[in-house]
């Protein structure tokens, strides 16, 4: 148990510096617990693979070729271009609208694959515009981690989280989409009240937007009208995928292998955009998690989880289970703040799966127990804390550092702790007026 924890909390805070890509030290990190335990129990190597959640890396791999395919044809500077056009230039309501696209590209795509796309749109606009970028980078980053929440797809805890508790596409939406929503529009007010003085747009340059008529925009309308129709067909499926029986995986990789077919693209192009770095990161954590749950550090968990709000015998009661719920948003949120939520988010999930396994939870047998969206919401939204909070956060820092707007630790946590205490707060709200 000292060994693995070692390797663990070595592993995590190398992460956290952000010093080395992240893929490697997972991996390497995943290699050496694997050796250590080797040597030390009989944690084999076997056993290691058989803890990497293939859920989670197919619907990743799936839905990020759809994307790189629909990106391909031009549609999304479009929809950038056009709803610029239709605000008519106004520098905050664009900023509101960029936010929105973002959110809803998080929550139908993934927030990672979706900040790739929006941050070159933005920066190309922003340069039209004579505007700082870096207002509507944080703003965008921001929607992306509480529109990403909506959906099992939107944001990689999301998908491990589910993964685990068995949890469908539609039931998901159903109980956590309110929560982004409301915290959606939480975000627009601050917003205003941050960046409505520092986003105004000249009059020449607004008269220029707005009398443009961006050509070849659109790059090949074919191949948008393909991509769409397999993206709703995928959209469509994820919601009935309970119901005829398969997993939101197969449903994102068999579209993916659907728009390389009526595509005609060379699927060795596409395949070649793939986050394979991102996979490969996952594929490291589970690996590492799996060798904590081996020698027992998941059970030790779960019961100091348990005694902060549980029965002298360990049991959870109907109150105890609701001050649990709001234990964990908080608990979630603020580990998020410091740790990457995909790690925390793939260290959570069994010991969640322990507590209702093995303590008597009042709400075990019922559809969801209230304890996943409390994890779910507290991860997702926790995010947005600091830039290390999220793999969103992480993409947005390095690509507006390299294009010349660094965005400073303390910049970035002077507004994102502030939207993360806000819809922590409503997500604990929604909690005890829905389930208690």
């Amino acid at each position: 148990m000292i060994i693995a924890t070692v390797i663990f909390g070595i592993t995590y805070l190398a992460i956290a510096m952000s010093r080395i890509p992240s893929a490697i030290i997972a991996i390497l990190g995943a290699t050496t617990m694997v050796t250590a335990l080797a040597i030390a129990s009989d944690f084999t190597p076997h056993e290691a693979l058989q803890y990497i959640d293939l859920e989670v890396i197919l619907l990743l791999a799936g839905m990020m070729i759809l994307a790189d395919v629909m990106s391909r044809t031009g549609a999304f500077e479009w929809t950038a271009r056009h709803g610029a056009r239709l605000v008519k230039g106004n520098g905050f309501l664009l900023i509101i609208l960029l936010s929105f696209l973002t959110a809803i590209g998080s929550a139908l795509l993934d927030n990672v694959t979706t900040v790739v796309i929006m941050v070159p749109i933005t920066l190309s606009l922003c340069k039209s515009l004579d505007l700082n970028p870096i207002p509507f980078l944080l703003a965008e980053v921001f929607a992306s981690n509480v529109g990403g929440t909506a959906t099992i797809v939107g944001d990689p805890p999301n998908i491990i989280i589910a993964s685990q508790a068995n949890i469908s596409f539609s039931e998901f939406f159903i109980n956590i989409a309110p929560v982004s929503a409301l915290s959606l529009c939480a975000l627009f007010i601050l917003l205003y009240l941050w960046f409505k003085d520092s986003v105004k747009v000249s009059p020449l340059k607004r008269e220029q937007l707005i009398h443009e008529r961006p050509a070849n925009l659109i790059k090949d309308s074919n191949l948008l009208k393909k991509s769409l129709f397999v993206f709703t067909l995928t959209i469509i499926g994820f919601f009935f995928a309970d119901q005829i029986g398969i997993s939101p995986a197969f449903v994102a990789i068999g579209g993916a292998a659907l728009v390389l077919l009526f595509s005609g693209l060379n699927p060795g192009e596409v395949l070649k955009e793939v986050e394979w770095t991102t996979l490969c990161f996952f594929a490291g954590l589970f690996m590492l998690v799996g060798g904590l749950e081996h020698v027992g550090i998941i059970d030790h968990i779960s019961e100091w989880i348990v005694s902060l709000s549980s029965n002298s015998d360990g049991t959870i009661t109907k109150s105890s289970e609701r001050n649990l719920s709001i234990i964990m948003v908080w608990l979630s949120g603020g580990l998020s703040a410091f740790i990457d939520n995909i790690p925390f988010a793939t260290t959570m999930a069994p010991v969640v799966s322990d507590l209702l396994v093995n303590k008597g939870s009042v709400n075990a047998g019922s559809e969801v127990n209230p304890l996943w969206w409390a994890l779910i919401l507290g991860a997702d939204l926790g995010g947005n804390f600091t830039i290390v909070g999220a793999s969103a956060n992480v993409v947005v820092f390095t690509m507006a550092r390299a294009s010349g707007y660094p965005i400073s630790f303390f910049q970035f946590f002077k507004y994102g702790a502030c939207i993360s205490v806000v819809s922590l707060a409503i997500s604990c709200a929604y909690l005890l007026l829905r389930y208690y």
